[in-house]
């Protein structure tokens, strides 16, 4: 038996749970037409619910949206898997790391829930169990963005949910962390030993500031000896291929140090390239490439080849291994700072999508305040002309129109 259609909700008996109760029990149920203009329903187990539903319906009726209640039953472990398989497009290390953190840690607390069963408060246990069981604030973060926008792609795009539980959710605190820099005796200890074949890498990186995955995928084209330059537009992927820099402000012309440019002729003397080519990510072919750093085969060189050497000439060096090839792009930029390199410039021969990046990264290595003041006023007073005290430095006298200031 059901009741009559009342402003847009039945009231429909329930007779089997009514039996087994002893008493009638009803549920409330919202007619609609889904995202195909298929008439469907939903129910619900008190009239509050069916009427908030109903109320959504309407509103987004009017505002010319539809909603489909039956999408959000696909579970989070379907999903992410279309999810994670149109995520093929990204970078390769951006894939991976996708992929490892649903493998790793989504899929088994979230896999088997549907998405529209996932609330607010199930993100935060799930954040909260990942880094009490271990994981530390900076890879917890990580899982959080990829968590985020699994759901943020099935709100937004594919309309499986009416919102995404990842709101206001808390993340453990991140502590800073001061970059390591290196010496320059330190750096010269690294490149002595290092295994020749990549000797001139280190000087590359330590004097260009280029990431690990740029220098892998420098050909000899890209290298300017008479203007003394390296192009930075493309580098190697973990699959050997050539793609695109990290951002695009990564795509840039950095000015090359003679002790760089000395290091690569006296490397491509000792290693002279092979040409080969090269399939790009982005689906073309570079013919004839000819690699700057390879394998003792001549093919493409890779992140583990260069970690094991550069593992090799950090224990010569004596070196903790804390020390990374990356350390040597943090010393490159210490000791462009220690030069007078703007920020703004750095930003430039670093590659960072902005300015703030730079900043976080190295503004502990620029000048305090308080060195600028007290050295603005040592320089004000450093002069042999009894007026400077009251002269600015362009000879203008400086007065003071109001005492209180």
């Amino acid at each position: 038996m059901a009741e009559e259609m009342r402003d847009g909700i039945r009231k429909v008996l329930l007779k089997r749970e009514s039996k087994r109760a002893g008493k009638d029990v009803f549920a409330y149920k919202v007619p609609y037409r889904d995202a195909n203009g298929k008439q469907t329903s939903a129910t619900f187990g008190t009239l509050k619910e069916a009427q908030a539903f109903r109320n959504k319906i309407r509103r987004q009726r009017d505002e010319g949206l539809v909603l489909d209640a039956k999408a959000g039953m696909v579970s989070f472990g379907e999903y992410a898997a279309t999810w994670l398989e149109r995520a093929r497009v990204k970078r390769d290390s951006t894939y991976a790391n996708y992929e490892r953190h649903l493998r790793l840690y989504i899929l088994p607390a979230l896999g088997g829930r549907q998405l529209r069963a996932v609330i607010r408060t199930d993100i935060q246990a799930f954040v909260t169990k990942i880094h009490t069981g271990g994981l530390a604030p900076r890879t917890v973060a990580s899982v959080y963005v990829t968590v985020s926008a699994v759901f943020r792609a099935a709100h937004l795009l594919d309309k499986k949910i009416t919102a995404s539980p990842c709101v206001e959710i808390t993340l453990p605190e991140i502590p800073d962390k001061e970059v390591e820099v290196l010496t320059v005796a330190q750096v010269r200890a690294l490149a002595a030993g290092i295994p020749d074949r990549y000797r001139a890498a280190v000087l590359l990186a330590a004097g260009c500031g280029l990431r690990v995955s740029e220098v892998l995928g420098l050909t000899w084209d890209r290298i300017d000896l008479g203007a003394r330059t390296v192009k930075v537009d493309r580098q190697i992927t973990p699959r050997g291929t050539f793609g695109l820099p990290k951002t695009k402000r990564s795509k840039r012309v950095v000015p090359m140090p003679d002790m760089v440019a000395d290091a690569l002729i006296k490397h491509r003397a000792d290693f002279p390239p092979a040409r080969q080519d090269i399939v790009h990510t982005d689906g073309s072919t570079v013919e004839g490439a000819e690699l700057v750093f390879t394998r003792a085969n001549g093919k493409a060189g890779n992140h583990r080849d260069m970690s094991r050497a550069f593992q090799i000439a950090r224990a010569r060096a004596g070196l903790p291994d804390a020390v990374t090839f990356h350390t040597l792009r943090h010393t490159y930029a210490s000791l462009q700072i220690a030069a007078g390199t703007s920020l703004t410039a750095l930003q430039r021969r670093m590659g960072h999508g902005s300015i703030q990046v730079t900043s976080d990264i190295y503004g502990h290595l620029l000048p305090t305040e308080d060195d600028r003041t007290r050295t603005a006023i040592d320089d004000a007073f450093s002069g042999d002309d009894p007026d400077d005290g009251r002269r600015g430095r362009t000879g203008t006298r400086l007065t003071c129109t109001n005492a209180a200031r």
